[in-house]
């Protein structure tokens, strides 16, 4: 079986089905942790929060998605 790795935590569930969305349209198959808990809970508990995970394998094409997303920053 693959070692599944953690690559982002989210306070609020429905951002992180948005970036699971993202990732599986590009093929990457992923995993929500605790996101039963989160809706039961909220983020107001540290242990309630959201975790991305991802094949070990497919992680690193993964990182490079999410900041693709979050793109350069603008200046002034």
């Amino acid at each position: 079986m693959a070692e599944l790795v953690s690559i982002a935590e989210f306070d609020n569930v429905n951002d992180a089905y948005v970036i699971k969305s993202r990732l599986e349209a590009e093929g990457i198959r992923c995993y929500l942790s605790n996101e039963n808990l989160n809706s039961i809970f909220g983020a107001s508990i540290s242990f309630a929060q959201v975790k991305l995970q991802v094949n070990f394998n497919d992680s690193f094409k993964a990182m490079d998605i999410l900041y693709e997303e979050e793109g350069p920053e603008e200046s002034d």
